[in-house]
């Protein structure tokens, strides 16, 4: 995990985005021994100030995920962000790593982002996962016998604009979160919190 980086108490010049919580679970059917890495990317306005911004879930074993593929890590989540303007809103990026059908260990199974609610109050989230895929069939084929899955060099991939567009992915596997999210400060600078509950997004995980 980084280190923490402090910053100051807010002047009337930045505002606070606190986030608490938990990565719940993952769903990957056929795949067992799972564990999910985490790490926040946010623009350069932002801090954090609290907790820290990158971790690491227990590992799932064989006799904890259930025949249809669910995992459950209730890993905590506490972060407090110091910020001078929206852009760069904070994203949580997942990257969930596991055995597949042959028993190989410390498979990429699937990589994905959302950003932090905006809305204050207790939200629920599926982040639906995707993996990258070798450019050419042949590329397929070997990665497959060798048991070398193509990942990404760098773990915030999946939360920037740049690149993806020429990145071949399959989609498979979903992470579900469980956050309250507080906003302080916005109003001071001119900004407008939205308001209302915590929303449910459609949740693969219902049929746990």
């Amino acid at each position: 995990q980084r280190p923490r980086h402090m910053a100051a108490p807010s002047d009337g010049s930045c505002f606070h985005v606190m986030a608490t919580g938990q990565i719940e679970s993952g769903r990957y059917e056929g795949n067992s021994s799972l564990y999910c890495r985490y790490a926040f990317a946010f623009g350069d306005d932002w801090r954090v100030m609290r907790g820290v911004e990158e971790g690491i879930t227990q590992m799932s074993s064989a006799s904890g995920v259930s025949a249809d593929g669910l995992a459950v890590w209730n890993f905590p989540i506490d972060v407090t962000f110091r910020a001078t303007c929206v852009h760069g809103w904070p994203q949580i990026v997942v990257s969930v790593y596991g055995e597949d059908y042959f028993g190989r260990s410390d498979m990429i199974l699937g990589y994905g982002a959302t950003h932090l609610p905006l809305t204050p109050g207790r939200h629920q989230i599926v982040v639906r996962t995707f993996r990258p895929l070798a450019s050419s069939l042949l590329g397929r084929f070997q990665s497959w016998l060798n048991g070398m899955r193509p990942e990404f060099i760098e773990s915030l991939f999946p939360a920037k604009g740049e690149g993806r567009d020429v990145t071949r992915v399959q989609s498979f596997g979903a992470v579900k979160l469980e956050l309250d999210v507080s906003v302080q400060g916005m109003e001071q600078l001119g900004y407008t919190a939205p308001t209302g509950h915590g929303a449910r997004v459609d949740d693969p995980f219902s049929r746990a």
